[in-house]
């Protein structure tokens, strides 16, 4: 909570920067943001101008000095989005950081600019089956495998499925693995 409440910080001086037409926003709504967070991952998103991705490389920096949450940049990287050769190298030049290119995984999630082909989301069912071959469902109650499922096995597609939609054919897997295991075997 701590960590959201500073954040926040960052995220008031975008808009500040907004206000103040050194960034402008990315859609019409007024309640677009331009950055997201997870744990202790962040993205700013900005428009492929230099002026822009220049003043997204200053407010680091002075968050840093506010937070004492510095930017490492050598552990970051920046990923264009449908943008071209210029843009990508007026990215790399300004943001100093590695440049990476679509498709990426992020969280654990494959982020691309095309809908998830049912290759890209197996995944979901390797993290599925490496979760299953630490647990021995014989050795469980029907309770206990219960649990594990709506609280374990449940949760890692609803992660994905915050991101992406999926094809049927991901559910009906996804579902046959987790049926496998609350059944351990009964019919």
């Amino acid at each position: 909570m701590l960590f959201t409440l500073v954040i926040d910080v960052l995220n008031s001086m975008l808009l500040r920067a907004v206000d103040l037409v050194l960034l402008h926003r990315l859609t019409a709504r007024q309640a677009a943001s331009s950055i997201s967070l997870y744990a202790d991952d962040v993205v700013i998103f900005c428009h492929p101008d230099s002026h822009e991705i220049s003043t997204v490389r200053k407010l680091l920096p002075v968050f840093g000095l506010a937070s004492e949450l510095h930017t490492n940049f050598t552990k970051c990287s920046a990923t264009p989005i449908q943008c071209t050769d210029d843009h990508i190298a007026t990215i790399a030049s300004e943001m100093q950081c590695p440049v990476a290119h679509f498709p990426i995984t992020y969280l654990g999630l494959p982020l691309s600019i095309r809908k998830a082909s049912t290759t890209s989301l197996q995944p979901i069912n390797d993290k599925l089956g490496r979760k299953l071959s630490t647990w021995r469902a014989s050795m469980l109650s029907k309770g206990d495998r219960l649990s594990l499922v709506r609280h374990v096995l449940c949760a890692i597609p609803t992660h994905f499925l915050t991101a992406i939609a999926f094809k049927s054919t991901a559910i009906k897997k996804v579902n046959q693995i987790i049926r496998g295991f609350l059944w351990a075997g009964s019919k």
